[in-house]
């Protein structure tokens, strides 16, 4: 199945057969288990295995007569991935397949997703992809010493670091994919991209790189995009037209600090964190800076620097809370021009996995005027009970949220609620299950009075999150009424 209408294959696999050759006692070479990893991660976020199709030479490694089939493969691909290492660059195989795709899809490189196996210098990239930001498998651990390469032999489940940016590059494939898909025509995935919220997330100095990229997949997380996508120049005019036109699409700033003041040319004395962060204030964006709690302001010698890490608005937290503070402030809903007087409140129960599909849901209830409350998951057992039995007891609706929590989980919710709900005195207003992503999951086969199914198992937008809750809201108005 091909998830991008009117192609053949959605992504094809670019890579040096020599980055592939198995270390002695190793069975699979490294690119292998990386696109076997990426392929299930990608199918658990599409909800099906065959919700896409992807296209890798193995058996065609070596047959230079099947050249004419792999061409024919990459001029009918939505996204091509590089793998981009020394021996990408040194392949005039790889130089063919980087052309052919380019020159096929007309758009520059911005279907095209760099993984950087290694350490290449940017003078020697492809001129092409000089700008692409690339998914680092790589950590430079000592300075002067050869980069760890992570999953390198085979990778560990305990290599936290090879999972998160496969986590990161997963995030930003099924991005890309909707995009294509709804730009092809097709909008059954429920993606409406040009809706969701965006944020600039300043360039970092090297040592943050892992820092932010943990921020980027947060954010992306929650539908929420991030700017700058590609490598800016490194020219302070034209690094500031670009980041001028970039900052003019998002709400807000986003800069990670350390004790490095990082690169200050000649002509921009300051240097670059201090020009992002006054673009972003003469144009009026919210700024949020962060630095780590345990930073030593005492060792920065730079005192420009040490103004900047130790300004106002810095955050001098935990960057697990800046995150949530972030994102907060870009998942407030917009303001109602005529705020509703319903007075209710809505208990939405989940599971912790079903944290990000709840907050969508909570975030559309307060649209309305609704106010909402999520279950208390620390504390002992018997507090975690009488919280449970008091939402149950006091709430004038409740939903259950099933997305990625097992179907047992659920059904122990509706029972346990249908037991909790006869000792009300009043009535319960709306009870509803809200079915969220994956899409393939165990039927509940449990059937209670007067529950609705609200079924979002394709994908969510905000149109669609809006029509399915309605007759929910309605049931809330109408006893109000």
């Amino acid at each position: 199945m091909v998830f991008v209408p009117g192609f053949q294959h959605d992504i094809f696999i670019s890579y040096a057969h020599v980055d592939d050759l198995p270390l002695p006692g190793v069975e699979k070479g490294w690119v292998t288990n990386l696109i076997d990893t990426l392929k299930t991660k990608l199918s658990m976020q599409l909800g099906r295995s065959d919700a896409y199709s992807l296209w890798m030479d193995n058996e065609l490694a070596h047959s230079v007569k099947l050249t004419p089939q792999i061409m024919d493969a990459l001029n009918h691909t939505a996204i091509m991935i590089a793998i981009l290492s020394p021996g990408y660059l040194a392949s005039e195989w790889c130089k063919r397949e980087k052309n052919t795709f380019l020159q096929f899809i007309k758009e520059g490189s911005s279907r095209v997703f760099l993984i950087e196996r290694n350490i290449i210098d940017p003078q020697d990239r492809p001129s092409e992809f000089k700008d692409l930001i690339g998914f680092r498998f790589w950590l430079r651990d000592r300075e002067g010493k050869p980069p760890k390469i992570l999953g390198e032999p085979k990778p560990s489940p305990d290599e936290l670091d090879y999972y998160r940016v496969v986590d990161e590059v997963v995030a930003e494939l099924q991005k890309a994919l909707g995009d294509l898909k709804q730009e092809h025509g097709n909008h059954s995935d429920g993606i409406a991209r040009n809706q969701e919220p965006t944020v600039f997330l300043a360039e970092v100095t090297d040592d943050l790189e892992q820092e932010r990229a943990s921020l980027k997949s947060y954010l992306n997380q929650f539908a929420i995009n991030t700017l700058p996508n590609t490598w800016y120049c490194q020219d302070p005019t034209n690094f500031r037209q670009c980041a001028e036109r970039d900052l003019a699409q998002c709400v807000a700033f986003v800069q990670l600090l350390s004790g490095s003041a990082g690169r200050k040319p000649p002509d921009l004395p300051k240097g670059y964190l201090h020009l992002q962060l006054e673009l972003a204030e003469t144009m009026g964006k919210k700024v949020f800076q962060w630095r780590s709690p345990s930073l030593d302001l005492s060792s920065i010698k730079d005192d420009e620097h040490k103004s900047l890490v130790n300004g106002a608005k810095v955050h001098a937290e935990g960057i697990e809370e800046f995150k949530r503070a972030v994102k907060d402030f870009v998942m407030k809903p917009p303001p109602v021009e005529q705020p509703p007087h319903l007075d209710a409140l809505v208990f939405v129960n989940m599971e912790s996995s079903d944290r990000p599909l709840a907050e969508k849901v909570c975030c559309e209830l307060e649209r309305h005027g609704i106010g909402y409350g999520l279950p208390i998951n620390s504390g002992n057992p018997s507090e975690i009970r009488e919280d449970l039995e008091a939402n149950l007891l006091e709430s004038n609706g409740i939903i259950i949220i099933y997305g990625c929590s097992t179907v047992a989980w659920v059904r122990r919710q509706m029972l346990e609620c249908r037991k909790i709900l006869s000792k009300r005195e009043k009535p319960l207003q709306a009870f509803a299950i809200f079915e969220g992503p994956p899409e393939q999951k165990c039927p509940i086969d449990l059937k209670l009075p007067n529950v609705q199914m609200l079924n979002l198992k394709q994908g969510i937008n905000d149109t669609l999150l809006e029509k399915e809750l309605s007759v929910f809201i309605d049931s809330l108005e109408k006893e109000d009424a």
